[in-house]
């Protein structure tokens, strides 16, 4: 029987397209199990949290979306800022969802805080594990540790600094013509605006988003793939 697991999580409340390997993956439940009981086994409990914390993503990419529509670009640029901090905190939450996926389909000997794509003793668990496992997670380096930078900076040491950009004093000037933007270094505020202006690189508040999105979907597939394999 299929689970629908998918219908529990934001993708229910977002015009966006459940990404198709969870989709396929429903799929495959649904030639595995034939009762309820489907709805507890560990797989599909894995594979529901894997696609809520990206469905989370996707909430928080909407939700700052929106609010770049505001028509008071300064209360917007605090609330984005914010959402920002979720945003980047529920892109970890994906990694993690994988990385605990992988530890419990492959029984790997982890902790629960060694299950993180941070951790060396992760890797070489995965890697003892199986070499080919290994390698295809590899490919993801650059997206978890990039993630994992925006998040650690966001949590525990600075707010993603945004402003809004205007062209004139803002009193007259039309909002058409005013941007809200964000630094793209995490650990970067005020001070380095104020002394080093000139070596800022502003972007849009979702820059990582339109960056990352499909490659988190790509790992989302990836991880789909060891839960059918070892379902």
């Amino acid at each position: 029987m299929k689970t629908w697991f998918y219908n529990r999580t934001a993708y229910v409340l977002l015009g966006v397209p459940v990404p198709q390997c969870f989709i396929e993956l429903d799929e495959y439940f649904n030639t595995r199990f034939t009762t309820s009981a489907a709805m507890i086994h560990p797989s599909v409990t894995l594979a529901e949290n894997l696609c809520r914390r990206m469905a989370d993503i996707e909430l928080y990419a909407w939700y700052i979306s929106e609010t770049q529509k505001s028509l008071d670009t300064f209360r917007a640029a605090i609330y984005i800022g914010t959402l920002l901090v979720g945003y980047f905190t529920a892109c970890k939450s994906v990694l993690d969802a994988g990385a605990i996926t992988l530890a419990r389909v492959y029984s790997l000997s982890l902790s629960n805080k060694e299950m993180d794509f941070s951790k060396r003793k992760f890797w070489k668990q995965l890697q003892q594990a199986s070499t080919t496992l290994n390698d295809r997670y590899v490919l993801f380096h650059d997206l978890f540790d990039e993630v994992i930078k925006w998040r650690d900076s966001a949590i525990h040491r600075a707010t993603p600094f945004v402003i809004t950009h205007s062209p004139g004093a803002p009193d007259k000037v039309p909002r058409g013509k005013m941007e809200i933007k964000m630094i793209a270094k995490p650990d970067t505020g005020m001070s380095t605006v104020v002394v080093s202006p000139k070596s800022v690189q502003w972007v849009e508040p979702l820059h990582f988003h339109r960056k990352w999105q499909s490659r988190m979907i790509e790992f989302c597939g990836e991880i789909c793939s060891d839960i059918r394999d070892r379902t």
